[in-house]
């Protein structure tokens, strides 16, 4: 990516961080979450059940059924990859991003972006593929593609450009390197 692009990108990520973050609390958390805090009608965080039925019934993501819907087996292990990656990484990022504007991302923040990136992506991608091959008696090609081309394609792409744009930029630092090696 070229180095004129990177405040740009770097602005869009830390938009998608700050949106990130509600929605790992609102969305994907909520699972975790003990059910007395959430379920009943009298629980304090009753908004998030009201929320994910609205979610299901606009969307019908069968990731996000109640129990006892089958969920596939790595669906709540990604939830976890949730809580201890992607959340502190998120709230670390926009720290990151807000400091870095103007003057740039250091290294080791690319680093850890890029492995960001791969990991949404890899995790993202798996979740497009499990969904495009349910029974269209159950989930219809309208929903599938507004799920997997829109709200998870998304997600991907983002994904995706953070890697591929990561990736470029420790390139980058690589290469100075190797060559400041070389001159010595």
């Amino acid at each position: 990516m070229a180095s004129s692009t990177r405040p740009v990108l770097d602005r869009v990520y830390l938009v998608y961080f700050l949106i990130h973050i509600p929605i790992l609390f609102c969305v994907d958390l909520v699972p975790l979450y003990p059910k007395s805090l959430w379920v009943p009608r009298d629980a304090p965080l009753h908004a998030l059940w009201d929320l994910r039925e609205y979610y299901i019934r606009h969307y019908n993501d069968q990731f996000f059924l109640p129990p006892p819907a089958e969920i596939p087996n790595f669906f709540p292990l990604f939830a976890f990859f949730e809580l201890i990656f992607h959340l502190p990484v998120s709230v670390w990022a926009v720290r990151a991003l807000w400091s870095a504007l103007g003057r740039g991302l250091s290294g080791g923040s690319e680093l850890l972006l890029l492995v960001y990136g791969f990991q949404t992506a890899i995790t993202t991608l798996t979740c497009m593929y499990e969904a495009a091959l349910w029974d269209p008696a159950v989930v219809s090609v309208q929903q599938k593609t507004v799920l997997v081309g829109g709200l998870y394609g998304g997600y991907f792409a983002l994904a995706v450009l953070l890697t591929v744009d990561m990736y470029a930029r420790v390139l980058k630092r690589v290469n100075a390197a190797d060559a400041v090696k070389k001159t010595q």
